[in-house]
């Protein structure tokens, strides 16, 4: 099938945008920037960046079969481990556990033993996305807003979305919520297969080009404007 440069484009957005909120992240370290640590433009920039890269990935998963979508998935899932481990050994301070790459991999596993069982439903759109929505806070011990007490955490479930008291990483994407927006996108994506969409390709554009190499901007973004940022505020201050 043709590539959807629509989609690329939405891709190749997500990914600028991601890079520009690595690139204050780190600017924040050295000097603060008041606007970027407002709680809820710093969220929900967040969320915008993380919410679409699930969504585009559920829509991707259309175009594989299962098989495909489990070997993208395991190999997503090995790279999310090399992270950690790289992390662990050279940046302890950053620790990332299961972040969103492991999030990603995972939700690609498990659509590949499902998918051959899904039906275009758009209540089920609806119930993915409201699920999402009162799951949201689960992994930080809440419900809708609550605080809540379950033997789950004390399992250490961080996987499923039950972390314990004592786990901690600077990125987290666990099953639950994050496969539930992962599998709106794949109902999105069967909708928009429905409507005839992947047959209005659109043009090709720099911005096309950005999201057909996400995952290796994703992988290499953050070493080279840390090093930049650095650069400016440690060597030529």
């Amino acid at each position: 099938m043709k590539r959807n440069y629509t989609l690329d484009k939405y891709r190749g957005f997500t990914i600028i945008s991601m890079v520009l909120f690595h690139l204050c992240y780190d600017i924040n370290l050295y000097t603060r920037l008041d606007w970027y640590n407002n709680i809820y433009i710093n969220k929900i920039w967040q969320l915008s960046i993380a919410i679409s890269f699930f969504i585009i990935s559920g829509i991707s998963s259309n175009f594989l079969d299962w098989k495909m979508n489990l070997k993208r998935g395991i190999i997503i899932s090995i790279l999310g481990i090399l992270i950690t481990l790289i992390t662990y050994f050279f940046v302890p301070d950053q620790l990332i556990i299961f972040g969103v790459l492991n999030g990603l991999g995972l939700s690609m596993i498990l659509i590949s033993f499902l998918q051959k069982n899904i039906k275009i439903n758009k209540n089920l759109l609806l119930i993915f996305i409201i699920l999402f929505a009162i799951t949201y806070s689960l992994p930080s011990g809440k419900f809708l807003s609550k605080n809540i007490e379950l033997s789950l955490y004390n399992k250490n479930l961080f996987i499923l979305g039950f972390p314990s008291n004592s786990f901690h990483s600077t990125d987290y994407f666990p099953i639950i919520p994050w496969f539930f927006a992962y599998m709106s996108g794949y109902i999105i994506g069967k909708i928009l297969i429905e409507k005839n969409f992947y047959n209005h390709y659109g043009k090709n554009s720099l911005l096309a080009k950005i999201g057909q190499n996400s995952l290796k901007i994703y992988l290499s973004h953050q070493i080279i404007i840390y090093a930049l940022v650095y650069f400016v505020f440690e060597i030529i201050k």
